[in-house]
């Protein structure tokens, strides 16, 4: 029996969680926002989960970048991501917190709560994704 091998590795995996989260939380967030707040902050709750679905999409990209690089710097290389990634939400949030067309509370509430649910879906996409143990195949 000849083993088989797979391309698909953790960030393949990381990503399809992310994107069923991001869905899941942008079909959530407006409709909570909606009952709990009118329609400003539904509208706002979707702003809110559809910018850290952004953020945290683009800095998975990002680190299917650092895991092509050397392997001793992709815990390094994850840990910058992540800051930057929360370095980003808190800048959008202060920058707009005073708008007026922004129902401040729903955007951010949706904002934390979607970047919470897109971190749960990457860990369960590690967690399920193909991880391989002998590098170029056991001799």
């Amino acid at each position: 029996m000849t083993p088989t091998r797979t391309t698909r590795g953790p960030i393949s995996g990381m990503l399809r969680g992310v994107v069923v989260a991001g869905v899941a939380g942008c079909v959530a967030a407006p409709v909570i926002g909606w009952f709990a707040a009118g329609e400003r902050a539904g509208w706002s709750a979707l702003a809110g989960a559809a910018t850290a679905s952004a953020i945290m999409g683009i800095g998975l990209l990002a680190m299917r970048l650092i895991m092509t690089g050397d392997p001793g710097a992709t815990m390094a290389g994850a840990l910058v991501v992540y800051i930057a990634q929360l370095v980003i939400l808190v800048a959008v949030l202060l920058a707009v917190r005073d708008q007026e067309w922004l129902h401040s509370a729903g955007f951010a509430a949706a904002t934390v709560a979607q970047t919470v649910v897109l971190q749960a879906g990457q860990i369960a996409g590690y967690a399920r994704a193909r991880h391989e143990i002998y590098p170029g195949g056991a001799r």
